[in-house]
């Protein structure tokens, strides 16, 4: 059954493959060895003239053909294998030459069936070999024998005695052969020409199946083709679309950053128009006021001796008013003091300036000699009030100087006209002058807040030495002031430069006074004020002596004790602090700038002279702090307050000071001298540092039982 499935699916193949009439008929005339009946007749070859064409081609083969084939053969396999050849059914054939339809439809609807075979020639093989019928010679192996096409036309047909015909019309029966075996080789070798035929038409058929495909596939891929270009186009113009939108929409950007930043700068113009006119204003209302005060409290006259000028100091109305109101007293407690004297002698009777003598009733005198003594009584009441606002006006009078020198620095500086600074800091009015550097006070037109301008200018007459110097000063101090970051520590915002010879650094504004104003305006305050204030800056102490500090401030005083808006103690100006580096070191750090500082707030190490550098630690802070509370109890400070610093300095009045004395009034408590006692220690190895006078109950409000 598979022998003949496969001969049928080869001769299916074989009519499939011929797309027409013409090309079967070439392939016929090819393997009869005849011109083509397409040009030699213009009609279709019948079966009958298939016949003839086959017989003439078996009788003229010549040897050299003969023996191609036999070569061709020696391929086949060895075994040979039964085959026969049958006549084909006119019929079939005719209907195949006359079909329409395809080769696979018409393969499907006329399969070829074969009949019994009439006669069957044995070759040769392995088993042994038969002689052909009539005494034929023993052949040569027969080629092809064992090929699909001939083991399938040997087998038997079930349908073959119903058909008319076979196979024969295209084969000549084996028996005109007349037993010569080359008529055979020929037929195996069209045979083989078939067979080539077929697998020629069958790769036809594959190519052709795959240009098809390939054909499809084109269409296919045209069309996706299309479709992605059609795509493509839509997300061309999308993106144009979309660009388009992009540099619109980044123009309006464009446009609203500039009106924006045109808004930007006319509300910074305006808010600094603002501030500088209030400034303006303020400066105009201290002048103002300063011209009034000097009228009552004073001012400064220049007198010319020869070729020398001196600033003389003459007070104001006030004083002289005071002064006049002293006389008065002075002459009235006189008067009294003269009449009491004559109530006496009149009280004793003695002659008056007539020689008479007088005498007064006892009465009169009593009540006369009351009337004096209220009346003296009255006249201390008005010296107390005179004396009380000579201080009042004395500590006016101060302030009034320190604003003067304020105003005349103000109306020196460079800066004096409202620059802005680093395109950000608003400079309103001067606050203060140091050494070399002035203090504004400023407005931040970025973050909407007052800050602190400390300009440092360097003098363009100093050495280049000195300039750097001073330079590696500031930047010293700005390190150290970086890195705080406390309630009680003024903060540092930032630093910048404005020239050459100019830089700013930028702090914490604070509302309030310095304490210095503070305890001039009051010279003492209550204790239990003067210990919160301790309490605070030994909180600020505290923490510049953390370990990841350890900074000595060194210029502790009460003009570096800054107030906030809420009364608040902030520390500040580390100019000249210093840096404990080595944590090993118990006894402190070398001082290498003796003679710095202010003498009132120092101890007695700082003023050592020797061949080696006094060492100090947190200390001086410490001490400085106990001169500091000192003073806000007692109204001055316990070393050296009539005194100046040179004359301190000459005196030794630090080194030979005696320990610490407190006066009776005002009233203080035992544990606040105690405090202060410790704090002035003289020795310095028995001083407490500041860590363990933090720790001192004076200043914890908390109630230590036991």
């Amino acid at each position: 059954m598979a022998e003949e499935s496969n001969t049928s699916e080869l001769l299916e193949k074989l009519s499939s493959n011929s797309n027409s009439n013409t090309k079967m008929r070439l392939l016929e005339a090819r393997m009869m060895g005849h011109p083509s009946p397409v040009e030699t007749s213009k009609g279709s070859p019948t079966v009958k003239d298939l016949s003839t064409m086959w017989e003439g081609a078996a009788g003229q083969q010549s040897p050299a053909r003969v023996d191609e084939a036999s070569t061709n053969s020696d391929s086949e396999e060895d075994a040979a294998e039964q085959f026969s050849i049958h006549e084909a059914n006119p019929r079939k054939r005719k209907s195949f030459d006359n079909a329409e339809e395809t080769p696979s439809e018409f393969s499907h609807k006329h399969k070829l069936r074969l009949s019994e075979p009439q006669a069957q020639v044995k070759v040769g093989t392995k088993r042994g070999r038969s002689a052909a019928s009539n005494g034929a010679k023993k052949g040569p192996k027969v080629p092809g024998a064992s090929s699909p096409l001939i083991r399938n036309m040997s087998g038997t047909d079930k349908g073959a005695n119903k058909r008319s015909g076979t196979i024969n019309n295209y084969f000549l029966p084996v028996e005109d052969m007349n037993g010569e075996v080359p008529q055979l080789r020929r037929r195996q070798s069209i045979e083989q020409e078939v067979q080539t035929e077929v697998r020629f038409h069958e790769m036809e058929t594959k190519l052709k199946e795959k240009c098809f495909q390939l054909e499809a596939d084109l269409t296919t891929a045209a069309a996706s083709s299309r479709s992605l270009e059609e795509e493509l186009a839509r997300v061309r113009e999308g993106a144009e679309e979309a660009e388009r939108a992009n540099n619109r929409l980044q123009n309006e950007l464009r446009e609203l950053k500039e009106r924006e930043a045109n808004r930007e700068k006319k509300r910074l113009k305006l808010v600094s128009d603002l501030l500088i006119d209030a400034a303006r204003g303020e400066r105009l209302e201290a002048r103002q006021r300063l011209r009034e005060d000097s009228v009552r409290l004073g001012d400064v006259k220049w007198i010319r001796a020869g070729t020398v000028i001196t600033e003389v100091w003459q007070d104001g109305q006030v004083f002289k008013d005071l002064s006049a109101r002293q006389l008065a007293i002075v002459e009235q407690r006189a008067q009294i003091e003269a009449r009491r004297k004559q109530l006496k002698k009149k009280e004793k009777g003695s002659p008056d300036a007539d020689g008479a003598s007088t005498s007064a009733s006892e009465d009169e005198v009593l009540a006369t000699e009351e009337i004096y003594k209220l009346r003296l009584l009255a006249l201390k009441k008005d010296e107390d009030g005179v004396l009380r606002d000579q201080e009042r006006f004395k500590s006016e009078k101060s302030s009034h100087i320190r604003e003067m020198k304020r105003i005349r620095d103000e109306d020196a500086s460079r800066f004096n006209h409202f620059q802005i600074l680093n395109k950000r800091y608003a400079l309103l009015n001067l606050l203060g002058k140091g050494g070399f550097s002035e203090v504004y006070k400023a407005f931040d037109l970025i973050e909407y807040r007052h800050v602190a301008c400390k300009l440092h200018q360097l003098n363009p007459a100093w050495s280049e030495e000195k300039k750097q110097s001073y330079v590696r000063h500031a930047i010293r101090e700005y390190e150290i002031h970086k890195k705080l970051d406390h309630a009680r520590i003024v903060r540092l915002l930032g630093i910048f430069e404005i020239d050459n010879n100019t830089f700013c650094t930028v702090l914490e504004y604070c509302d309030g006074k310095d304490l210095d104003s503070v305890l001039k305006a009051t010279p003492f305050l209550p204790e239990r004020e003067a210990r919160c204030l301790a309490v605070q800056i030994f909180a600020g102490l505290a923490y510049l002596n953390q370990p990841q500090h350890r900074v000595i401030h060194y210029d502790l005083k009460p003009g570096n004790i800054l107030f906030d808006a809420m009364g608040e103690v902030k520390i500040t100006d580390f100019g000249l602090s210093k840096i404990m580096e080595d944590e090993g070191a118990s006894q402190g750090m070398e001082l290498t700038s003796q003679g710095a500082g202010t003498y009132w707030y120092l101890p007695p190490e700082c003023f050592e002279r020797g061949t080696q550098p006094p060492l100090i630690s947190s200390k001086v802070d410490v001490w400085a702090a106990g001169v500091i509370l000192y003073q806000m109890l007692y109204g001055k400070r316990p070393f050296g307050d009539d005194q100046s610093q040179e004359a301190m300095l000459r005196n030794d009045t630090i080194l030979r000071a005696p320990p610490v004395e407190f006066p009776t009034k005002p009233a203080v408590s035992s544990e606040a001298k105690d405090f202060i006692r410790r704090c002035l220690t003289f020795k310095q190895q028995d001083r407490p540092d500041v860590l363990t006078a933090v720790q001192d109950p004076y200043l914890s409000y908390t109630k230590r039982k036991g």
